[in-house]
């Protein structure tokens, strides 16, 4: 019986056992570089498209006097907004307001606290600001309150007491890179989650018991 003879094929070398191990470390190392780049190159697009998405949120409050349409007195105003200046739209998770470094639910936690729980008459207020999107360029305001034409102790007690409220924001990219920022500091701080609060602020009343 005639047997099949089985002819195994082994790698072509040079016939030089140096140059084919040279050969052989330059590939790997070839190969390397090359899973590097790659890999670097796959980082680079992940940090543009992070970049070209970042929302950067300002808390905003203010007191300045205005001028009011068709009158000549110049009226304060107490304000308090997100500002968002970044170049991606921002998702506000959660805002935290502190009087005198106590956490108050709304504003009639905060009135209570400033202002001998007097009654907000003429103010502008948003109901809930948790899963708020604020566009590129957008701003949120939180409450707004313009200085009623005859003169309201309300109003003027919350004026003076503005120095003593202080307020953070937690706030989340479109992919999902959150960060905090607050008045206290100077840019935002990035975290992994916006983990919530306690003592969450929403500029809604409650009644009073």
């Amino acid at each position: 019986m005639e047997h099949e003879s089985h002819h195994h094929h082994h790698p072509h070398g040079t016939g030089m056992r140096w140059l084919d191990i040279t050969l052989g470390v330059a590939a790997t190392i070839v190969s390397l570089v090359s899973l590097w780049l790659g890999l670097h190159s796959a980082h680079s697009m992940e940090k543009l498209v992070t970049a070209n998405s970042y929302p950067y949120v300002e808390l905003m409050r203010s007191s300045a006097a205005l001028p009011q349409p068709g009158e000549q007195i110049r009226r304060r105003m107490v304000e308090y907004e997100l500002d968002n200046n970044g170049i991606g739209p921002a998702r506000i998770e959660w805002v935290v307001f502190n009087f005198n470094g106590k956490p108050m639910r709304d504003l009639t936690d905060l009135m209570d606290a400033c202002c001998n729980g007097a009654d907000i008459n003429g103010m502008n207020l948003r109901g809930n600001v948790t899963g708020a999107l604020i566009r590129p360029g957008g701003r949120l305001p939180m409450f707004t309150w313009n200085e009623p034409a005859t003169p309201d102790p309300a109003f003027d007690a919350l004026n003076k007491q503005m120095d003593k409220i202080d307020f953070t924001a937690c706030y989340c990219s479109v992919f999902d890179e959150c960060y905090t920022r607050s008045t206290e500091t100077t840019k935002p701080e990035p975290v992994k989650a916006c983990v919530a609060p306690a003592t969450p602020f929403q500029p809604r009343t409650h009644k009073r018991t």
